[in-house]
């Protein structure tokens, strides 16, 4: 059986020692018109698809990623587009939740995958509540962390959260948030981003003379007013229709507990919520317990 930390002997050169081992290999697929990098670990059992969120890349699926395979599943972890590896389209539009759902069922497509289980962190989960409402019967099961139906977070900051989720706002601003996050040294962003265990790598991607798209382009491609008008035109009318199960982590310091645990309110089939002690990237943070839920909420099937 994995256990975090069992990859970190023998890696070469400079590639910390987590990656070398835990990402083998790399593959890359054309969805409509754009390229997406894969990481297949391969193997005949379940299909689950591990799909990060912000400002990540697959490569925070590491821990997940040994675990499920020594399961007996085939696990995969993909980059966004505009993430990782993966192309980076220039139209803004490319990145509107619909394109990159229609890209989840077409790289499913590609990789010979009727069915999946998914699984999805912060914006990544974002996109697939929506993929799970419109596309439930290529998913064997959902499970999202940390981020619940954008439209339960739009209650949230309704009910009073509207200074707990200011960076919805100042993340679509890209001089104001690096001033915000840089300014004093750095502290602000060491502050929030000190549960991630990457943080260092994700500043040196917020470097001078390197791409930024992953910083802003979420909040960019999806303004609040056109997940409203989205879930008004026909979100109410969608569910998700597979079994679905949520994990909050308590010291989560982006996320609200109320915006998962209403995710209930968006299933018509058996729903599950989960809670974990740690900051937003739990997967990282606690990656033994993570697995043991996923193990678990997956041999339910």
């Amino acid at each position: 059986m994995y256990k975090a930390g069992d990859d970190k002997q023998g890696a070469t050169g400079g590639t910390p020692p987590e990656l070398a081992t835990a990402l083998p290999h790399t593959s890359f697929f054309p969805i409509r018109g754009e390229t997406y990098a894969v990481t297949d670990m391969g193997g005949h059992g379940p299909v689950v698809l591990l799909m990060h969120g912000w400002p990540d890349e697959r490569t925070i699926w590491r821990h997940q990623l040994r675990a499920l395979r020594a399961s007996g599943y085939r696990a995969i972890a993909v980059d966004w587009i505009g993430h990782g590896e993966s192309s980076i389209p220039k139209d803004r539009s490319r990145y509107r939740i619909p394109e990159v759902s229609a890209d989840v069922a077409g790289l499913m497509d590609a990789l010979g995958i009727e069915q999946a289980h998914l699984v999805a962190h912060d914006y990544g989960a974002t996109v697939c509540w929506e993929f799970a409402a419109q596309y439930g019967h290529r998913l064997l099961s959902y499970c999202a962390l940390s981020v619940g139906p954008s439209i339960e977070i739009l209650r949230d900051i309704l009910r009073g959260n509207l200074i707990r989720y200011h960076w919805l706002f100042l993340h679509g601003m890209d001089g104001l948030s690096r001033w915000v996050y840089f300014r004093n040294g750095g502290r602000r962003f060491e502050l929030r981003f000190a549960s991630h265990q990457d943080r260092s790598r994700i500043r040196a991607r917020l470097a001078p003379g390197q791409d930024r798209t992953f910083w802003t382009i979420w909040e960019k491609a999806n303004p609040a007013h056109d997940v409203v008008w989205r879930w008004l035109r026909e979100g109410r009318r969608q569910k998700v229709p597979v079994r679905t199960m949520g994990i909050y982590s308590t010291g989560d310091e982006w996320m609200t507990r109320g915006q998962m645990r209403r995710g209930e309110r968006h299933v018509t089939a058996v729903w599950r919520y989960e809670e974990i002690d740690g900051g937003h990237w739990v997967q990282l943070e606690k990656p033994d317990e993570v697995n043991a839920l996923l193990l678990n909420w997956l041999s339910k099937d």
